[in-house]
């Protein structure tokens, strides 16, 4: 697994180069834009990475435009991102990029096999949360 990862993350970061872009920071984008504001903690437990480093890529987009952060109404402490316009249209240049990466690793699997893997992944992954 950890093989078919490197290699679509590498596959990824070649298609995104020429948008200034690589696949952590378009998976963040993408995450952010697709469930709504996040703080850096909750994409750092979604990442399995520190607040520490998450804070750094978040850090970094928002020197580019790409993300805002604005304080939590819940608790001022926490810093919501969320994705700006640029970023949104930089995500629909990329999305493409991201899908030919996709299509290349699972195109000849029909529906029942990519729901059966979806499946069999998503049990591992809960087996291993619940210890």
């Amino acid at each position: 697994m950890n093989q078919l990862n490197l290699m679509i993350r590498r596959a990824l970061d070649d298609g995104l180069r020429p948008h200034g872009l690589n696949g952590l920071q378009y998976t963040i984008l993408t995450l952010v834009r697709d469930r709504g504001q996040m703080s850096s903690a909750e994409l750092s437990r979604r990442f399995f990475v520190t607040p520490q480093t998450m804070n750094e890529s978040v850090t970094a987009l928002e020197r580019r435009g790409l993300i805002v952060r604005r304080e939590s109404e819940a608790n001022r402490r926490i810093l919501l991102a969320e994705v700006t316009d640029e970023a949104r249209a930089l995500l629909r240049e990329c999305d493409g990029i991201a899908d030919a990466a996709e299509r290349a690793v699972f195109g000849d699997m029909d529906r029942a096999e990519t729901e059966r893997l979806n499946d069999l992944l998503r049990a591992r992954i809960a087996r291993l949360r619940d210890g």
